[in-house]
This record gives C-alpha cells, structure tokens and sequence, in this order.
C-alpha cells in the first residue's frame, strides 16, 4: 500500500473505526492478530493513494 506522505505499508489485516467527528476512518494494520514480521501502521483512509494485491502486481485500488 501507498501512502500520500511516500510511505508504504506491508498489510496483513487491520482494525479500524471513526471517532466522533472524523471524516474518514482510521486504520491500524498489523495488530489483530499480531504480525511479528509487519510493523503496525496508523494512517486515515484518506491517506491512502494506491493498494497493490503483492501476489498478483494487480493494482485493487488507486486514488487516481
């Protein structure tokens, strides 16, 4: 996954949610369950600029 600061994320799975007054929800990736391979990423949907599926190349989601 792309993010719009540059950054990339490695997602196994995520939890995530609104808090009162957002927007956009929140994602933290990696935590339910634990991946000790992945570390745990804390961004809002709106951040997200591209998701790649890693298996196949296939883009499933750009902000475009």
């Amino acid at each position: 996954m792309h993010l719009e600061d540059g950054s990339q994320a490695r997602v196994y799975n995520i939890a995530w949610g609104y808090d009162l007054g957002d927007d956009y929800a929140h994602i933290t990736t990696n935590i339910s369950p634990r991946q000790e391979s992945a570390p745990e990423d804390f961004f809002y949907t709106n951040d997200i600029v591209e998701i790649v599926d890693e298996e196949t190349g296939r883009t499933v989601y750009s902000k475009g």
